[in-house]
């Protein structure tokens, strides 16, 4: 995969990303989903260091967590940092940790392609009961394969670096099939003409323009999650869409505040 998510953990874009990627899995395991998918996995959790980009990120929104405390999302990051701001999780990370709170185990497919990766995960393994099944190996067609094998609903976050040329037709084309399994999909996007691998399937898309939150990640003009779904969840999705619309307007106003102090 050529790409190392250590320098860009806590960002801005991970902020939104896990933001919406938890408050979607918390639903979907109370509503009985008991499997999660990810494509492009990395680490279980991240060293947070000065001069990092969390800094322009989470770091800005730490201060005021309490606000958005019971969100899923700071509810996972405050378990991983009881005292102060010193660790990030991975996406996967998050999902098991809100299985945890849940009391039930989660069954995890997670794909990477670095054996540095695949050692972090088996050293969180063990001594604990998760049960996460590690693939080194291409994300695209390991996913795409799983939603012909498995025979019940999943998560599945598509999480690429866009590193290859073409993955943006990879992951469009992975979203499109898995929602025809009846998975539900979030993908993650830049915003502005880089970004954008749209599905052809039900989709809706979040955003955040990250100047108009106060936050700060290099050139980035922002990021989206994309929503993707089959026909037999609509139900279950109006009520998902309106909630992270919701959220949508929610963390505008909360980061907004805390940039002034900046």
């Amino acid at each position: 995969m050529g790409y190392d998510h250590r320098r860009h953990a806590g960002n801005a874009g991970d902020v939104w990303k896990h933001l919406l990627l938890a408050e979607v899995a918390d639903r979907l395991l109370a509503a009985g989903v008991r499997v999660y998918v990810e494509s492009h996995a990395g680490r279980p959790e991240y060293q947070l260091r000065p001069g990092g980009e969390w800094e322009g990120g989470i770091g800005r929104i730490w201060p005021v967590r309490y606000e958005l405390a019971d969100r899923p999302y700071f509810q996972a990051l405050a378990s991983l940092n009881p005292h102060r701001l010193e660790r990030y999780p991975g996406s996967a990370a998050i999902v098991l940790e809100l299985a945890r709170r849940r009391s039930f185990a989660l069954r995890a497919e997670l794909w990477d392609t670095s054996p540095e990766v695949e050692e972090a995960w088996r050293s969180v393994e063990k001594g604990r009961s998760l049960k996460i099944d590690f693939h080194i190996g291409d994300g695209f067609s390991g996913a795409s394969k799983l939603t012909r094998d498995l025979d019940e609903a999943a998560l599945l976050l598509v999480d690429s670096p866009y590193v290859e040329r073409g993955d943006a037709t990879l992951v469009r084309d992975l979203i499109s099939r898995s929602a025809a399994a009846g998975w539900i999909v979030l993908s993650w996007q830049l915003l502005g003409p880089e970004g954008g691998a749209r599905p052809d399937c039900n989709h809706r898309e979040f955003a955040l323009r990250f100047e108009d939150a106060g936050l700060v990640c290099g050139p980035m003009e922002g990021a989206a999650m994309i929503l993707a779904w089959g026909d037999r969840h609509g139900d279950q999705m109006k009520d998902l869409i309106e909630e992270l619309g919701r959220i949508e307007g929610e963390f505008h106003g909360v980061a907004r505040r805390m940039s002034e102090s900046f």
